[in-house]
């Protein structure tokens, strides 16, 4: 195991430079995924509203930044690892003491040998990267499963509203088939029913019973 003591000073500030940036990228991705998991508790806790997929949209587009911000940095660091010429370079004190090691073209067994301590720094910290990477895409994924969740919510939501709707549309055609029957039946025409002394009741029975057995035959279908 590399220890810090033992690298020469050019390696300990590329230690230090990586140390710096990937705190950095881990702390603010701590700090988006505890941002991200309180609003997903309140959303799912709370009855979802109009302002819920909104803000689920930010924290998704939050940890989407995160994201491309520690992939880039992976990039950085894979580019650096895929030349071995510049991995060898990084040691810039034996590049002073002995430069004629490194003219052109270098030998394969000296990039292998001058490449093996700063790969080592870079691969540890490349490791740490992709752990918060694959932190963040399960994140991605937690966000992306409340969201259906929500969405499900307020389907359900806007189907009752929508039966409701249609219970009430139900009731008032009822009422209105019943009124149209009364207005007929109250014109002044003469039609000789009036003299029947129990047309009154039969009429408004029959009313009554024909608007419910509509309500109840609409009802049923839908």
């Amino acid at each position: 195991e590399l220890r810090h003591e033992d690298m020469p000073f050019e390696l300990q500030s590329v230690d230090a430079v990586l140390q710096t940036v990937s705190a950095m990228l881990r702390e603010d991705a701590r700090r988006c995924h505890e941002r991200s998991l309180a609003a997903m508790r309140e959303l799912r806790s709370d009855s979802p509203g109009d302002h819920a997929q909104e803000r689920l949209r930010l924290h998704k587009d939050e940890v989407k930044a995160m994201e491309a911000r520690v992939q880039g940095f992976v990039r950085a660091v894979n580019d650096v690892l895929d030349e071995d010429e510049d991995l060898a370079l990084m040691n810039l004190g034996k590049l002073i003491t002995d430069p004629g090691r490194f003219l052109l073209p270098v030998s394969q067994e000296v990039l292998h040998e001058e490449s093996d301590e700063p790969e080592l720094i870079l691969e540890a910290y490349l490791q740490q990267a992709l752990g918060i990477a694959n932190g963040l895409d399960l994140l991605r994924g937690q966000i992306r499963t409340t969201e259906e969740q929500i969405t499900m919510a307020l389907d359900a939501i806007r189907n009752r509203i929508l039966y409701v709707n249609t219970l009430l549309s139900v009731a008032s055609l009822c009422v209105a088939t019943g009124s149209f029957v009364g207005s007929v039946f109250g014109m002044n025409l003469r039609n000789h029913i009036e003299d029947e002394p129990t047309a009154f009741l039969r009429v408004t029975c029959g009313t009554v019973a024909g608007c419910v057995f509509m309500g109840s035959a609409m009802t049923y279908a839908f």
